[in-house]
């Protein structure tokens, strides 16, 4: 098996004391998730990686949404009318869209992948993670951007993630779960994700145990939880010797991290 692109190497190094902060959808405690506010507020509180979500228009083109409509998080609603599905619209369709659903604030657009990972590169890695889109689609932006070193891609279909290897194997991937296939992270699950060339598993924080996380580095996995914001969890998560936390709230879990609130246990 090839070796395991350094951005693992690098996020070891950050996870050395104690687990990477990941701003989930960005910093969505203070701003309208998966938005470039999301990002740039995640950057500006200082997070070392930040998650997003990525979906496909119907003409192909990769933009931050985790839902398949657009009803929860833009006024499309009230737009477009209820029900609209990301994947039933062009591009162009999106454009008059507020992901800040009329709130009196700046308006916010839904971003392309292409305008995420330029606010987010280079202050922090970014982790991709796939919604729906096809593989070359990915590679072409992130390849367009030589953003492929600081990125990781993510997804709950792991047959996705395969393709992805097949058509570039410098590629860093991280398995998300629990699936269909695999509803906990037991050897079968690790074994796969091992199999698969991916650098991290990303699992549900509240099923996680140290033993799985000790069983995933024994396999050179890093593992990563979501989605956690209360001090008791996040310093719970720490104790099992975590590499990296999801959260929702990254102000809060970097300046508990300054105050020596998430020490590492043992690896």
């Amino acid at each position: 098996m090839a070796a395991p692109p350094p951005i693992f190497a690098h996020l070891r190094h950050l996870a050395a004391a104690g687990p990477v902060v990941v701003a989930h959808r960005g910093d969505s405690r203070s701003a309208p998730e998966n938005t470039l506010r999301a990002f740039r507020a995640a950057a500006e509180a200082g997070a070392p990686m930040q998650e997003f979500d990525v979906r496909a228009t119907r003409d192909g083109v990769l933009v931050c949404l985790h839902d398949a409509t657009l009803d929860r998080t833009t006024d499309a609603a009230t737009v477009l009318g209820p029900g609209a599905l990301v994947a039933q619209l062009d591009a162009a369709e999106l454009l008059p869209l507020d992901a800040n659903r009329g709130s009196g604030q700046a308006r916010e657009p839904v971003p392309t992948l292409a305008a995420a990972l330029a606010t987010i590169l280079p202050s922090a890695v970014a982790l991709v993670e796939h919604k729906a889109g096809s593989p070359d689609a990915y590679l072409a932006v992130v390849r367009g951007l030589a953003a492929l070193p600081s990125c990781i891609l993510q997804s709950f279909d792991w047959s996705f993630l395969a393709a992805l290897r097949a058509a570039a194997p410098e590629c860093a991937l991280a398995v998300l779960g629990p699936t269909e296939a695999h509803p906990e992270l037991d050897a079968t699950a690790i074994a796969a994700a091992h199999e698969l060339g991916a650098g991290m598993v990303h699992w549900a924080a509240e099923s996680i145990t140290a033993g799985q996380v000790q069983a995933c580095h024994q396999h050179g996995l890093l593992v990563c939880t979501y989605t956690t914001d209360d001090e008791p969890g996040l310093q719970g998560l720490a104790a099992l010797g975590v590499d990296a936390l999801c959260t929702n709230d990254p102000g809060f879990a970097l300046a508990l991290q300054r105050r020596g609130g998430l020490r590492r246990g043992d690896r």
